[in-house]
């Protein structure tokens, strides 16, 4: 319930009769004035392994200052923002209440950049906490991962459907947002879990610790041996979930209209061969939590999470000799279904997906892979996650914004666009021969 926070200042600017006031004033007791509390938060930059309660060992290497620190209350629709100053520690004065506490920003160390994001949700704030106590308390500190700037990303998404009710146009476009060619060889593209959003994440055996791993459901794998998938600087792929023109499907004109997925350089498909295109290439899934679907590939049309991460060899769907518990892969407490176990230091970029920007309490994924989160606000709506263009290359391709927070990387777009911006389609993609 959103709490009245000065009656006086309502009764005093309102141009109510007396009556009314007289009723206001009978009902004062109902209402609730708060009083402002000033909290402090000190961030932490760490390396190496977090325990399950949080604690790491600070790397002085990386200076925590001068990060943008939000302090979000969806109780009350409220957000405050402010920055690290030289100790790491950022100070506000909010309503009590809980909050989602999210950090960006990015540092320089040996000529590297790095970002420094994180993200603390469902935190109470009840009570002043001094920056003495900040600094001296577990319960009011926020480790954070450096995660080194790296050249792919994920450039749109469409995931929420179309009119009708239709998903299987869902569509996953990568692109080198750097200045150097990444080949795409063994790189593997992973759902995470939960699939859907939720406010109670899984708990993992905490062993694990903390923001150490994300945890896949599904993970498939570009081809090649090493140099065999070249992607310049500027040139993007895209994976669909069914590689059709989904434009001829009947009576889908209009908002209604659909993708063609004809030509994207991989579709992820399951199973079903009668579904399958083949002119597009399969991309190979290399991991499925559970019991193989053998139909379709479905992220959730409320929104998924995913990563891009590199493990440096080639995988194989069920090698027992590289899928081990506790290694390569891991369970959720009290559930026997093993899910991939990716190490952060693998992550090349992550995206959060949510129903609706309001649903931050609902992150399943780290704050360093993402300290926010994209949506298009609905299901079925025809739109897509859109990384926002800053800039351009000397060539005229595009410069999008990558700060590994998209709660302001993305914007939602309609229609969903293969390559906006003149993104240039690599050379050896088999549509460049058709």
């Amino acid at each position: 319930m959103k709490k009245t926070y000065s009656l006086l200042l309502g009764i005093v600017a309102s141009s109510l009769t007396f009556t009314s006031c007289v009723e206001m004033m009978e009902n004062a007791d109902d209402a609730q004035i708060v009083k402002p509390i000033n909290v402090s938060i000190k961030v932490n930059a760490v390396t190496g392994f977090v325990d399950i309660d949080g604690n790491g060992t600070p790397d002085p290497d990386f200076k925590p200052h001068g990060l943008k620190v939000r302090f979000v209350n969806y109780d009350e629709d409220s957000v405050v923002e402010t920055q690290t100053d030289e100790n790491g520690i950022a100070t506000a004065d909010v309503v009590p209440g809980n909050y989602t506490i999210s950090v960006t920003g990015r540092t320089e160390n040996d000529g590297i950049v790095y970002y420094l994001n994180g993200a603390l949700k469902n935190k109470p704030l009840m009570k002043d906490v001094t920056p003495e106590q900040a600094a001296a308390s577990q319960d009011y500190s926020l480790a954070i991962r450096p995660s080194r700037v790296g050249p792919l990303c994920f450039r749109e998404i469409f995931y929420a459907g179309s009119p009708g009710f239709y998903f299987r146009n869902q569509f996953y476009e990568i692109y080198n947002n750097g200045d150097e060619v990444y080949y795409l060889d063994h790189l593997c593209f992973a759902q995470l879990e939960p699939g859907t959003p939720t406010a109670t994440p899984p708990q993992w055996p905490d062993e694990d610790g903390k923001n150490n791993y994300v945890y896949g459901c599904v993970v498939w794998q570009f081809p090649g041996t090493g140099k065999d998938y070249p992607l310049q600087p500027g040139e993007s792929v895209i994976i669909a979930q069914e590689g059709a023109d989904h434009t001829k499907n009947q009576g889908r004109t209009g908002e209604y209209a659909l993708m063609d997925n004809s030509k994207v350089e991989f579709e992820a498909w399951s199973g079903n061969p009668q579904r399958q295109n083949p002119d597009v290439p399969d991309l190979k899934y290399v991991f499925w939590s559970g019991r193989v679907n053998k139909t379709q590939w479905l992220t959730s049309v409320f929104g998924s999470a995913f990563c891009l991460y590199q493990p440096g060899r080639d995988l194989t769907f069920e090698d027992k000799s590289y899928w081990i518990l506790g290694e390569t892969t891991q369970h959720k407490v009290g559930n026997t279904i093993e899910f991939a176990r990716i190490p952060a230091a693998q992550i090349i970029d992550g995206v959060e997906l949510l129903g609706t920007s309001s649903e931050l309490n609902k992150k399943r994924i780290p704050g360093f892979v993402d300290a926010g989160a994209a949506s298009v606000g609905a299901t079925y709506n025809n739109m897509s996650v859109s990384r926002k263009k800053i800039d351009e290359r000397p060539d005229g391709s595009p410069i999008y914004q990558d700060t590994n927070d998209s709660s302001y990387d993305f914007e939602a777009l309609t229609p969903p666009a293969h390559r906006r911006d003149g993104i240039k389609t690599p050379a050896w993609s088999w549509s460049m021969n058709k």
